[in-house]
């Protein structure tokens, strides 16, 4: 029999089956258990069963990707589930699930993302302080959506917080596929995908994390079709920076932004995540080459790497 008679042949309960050796493999479930959650999600989803009867090889894939995370698909957790989309199965991440690989990772002790409204009273202190934020939790009616945040404790004492306005959240959502074709999660479900652009935004200061955490953004950024990879635009040139100015010549705002990412990258590690953030928040090349400057020093100066930003790729306006 070749491969592909195998496949055309292979019924979704051998796709479930067959999928135990990735989960001996990587050895962070039980697949005893995940084979139960997986039938179950099966039997009480009928379109779910329908398309991995049609596709079972996508069904197997999925199991292969859940073994790779160490998410459980047990249906109360709320971390994974396997969803029909585009006739295939798919592994769904939910962001309690990135959390818990945050937690895991050994880079938090916990963490928590809300989102704002415009009748909340909501004050932000910086990212190393819990902002304050007040609102009436049974009002179903709080106005319009203004960003969100993601507020993390770090094992080693402090917190971490990382603010996301709803003009980000839709740029990152405008990058979906998907949400182009007016279909998929950003349809369905935009509010928990909003949190979890937050915090996918947020585990990049957390100081480590590890393959699992990596596989799930991929996972959600490739195979998903989410946008929640940071936002890359069509690139037309390298554009040489000038001279870093001195921050005398740099406006109070921008020196002040910067000297918060230095002190942000100096407490976690998060070197490029400090410079990638300069590049989306700062248009003027003259202040971005500050900011990458001081980001570098500051680098350089803790024995991480070398400062040599000499050009930068800019994307079409």
């Amino acid at each position: 029999m070749t491969s592909t008679q195998a496949v055309a042949t292979m019924d979704w309960k051998t796709a479930i089956s067959t999928s135990e050796s990735k989960f001996k493999e990587f050895n962070t479930l039980d697949f005893s258990q995940e084979q139960i959650f997986a039938t179950q999600l099966m039997k009480n989803n009928d379109y779910l069963l329908q398309t991995a009867k049609k596709d079972p090889t996508s069904l197997k894939l999925a199991l292969y990707n859940v073994a790779a995370i160490g998410l459980s698909l047990h249906p109360s957790s709320g971390l994974a589930y396997l969803i029909p989309r585009k006739g295939k199965i798919i592994v769904d991440i939910s962001y309690r699930g990135l959390i818990k690989l945050g937690v895991e990772s050994g880079a938090i002790r916990w963490a928590k993302a809300e989102l704002v409204y415009a009748q909340d009273s909501f004050t932000y202190h910086g990212p190393a302080e819990k902002p304050t934020h007040n609102y009436d939790p049974f009002e179903s009616n709080r106005g319009e959506l203004r960003g969100g945040y993601c507020i993390a404790e770090l094992a080693s004492g402090g917190f971490l917080v990382e603010a996301m306005s709803k003009a980000d959240m839709d740029k990152i959502r405008n990058s979906s596929e998907a949400f182009k074709k007016k279909s998929g999660p950003w349809v369905e479900w935009e509010d928990q995908m909003q949190l979890k652009s937050i915090v996918k935004r947020a585990y990049k200061w957390w100081p480590s994390s590890n393959y699992r955490m990596a596989e799930a953004v991929r996972i959600l950024n490739e195979d998903n079709e989410e946008g929640l990879s940071s936002i890359k635009e069509s690139v037309s040139t390298v554009v040489s920076l000038p001279e870093p100015p001195r921050p005398e010549d740099v406006s109070t705002k921008v020196v002040s932004f910067v000297n918060q990412l230095v002190v942000r990258a100096i407490d976690t590690g998060a070197y490029e995540a400090s410079k990638e953030l300069a590049r989306s928040r700062l248009t003027n090349l003259s202040d971005l080459s500050y900011a990458l400057n001081e980001i570098g020093r500051a680098a350089t100066d803790q024995g991480q790497y070398d400062n040599s930003v000499v050009a930068e790729i800019m994307p079409n306006s």
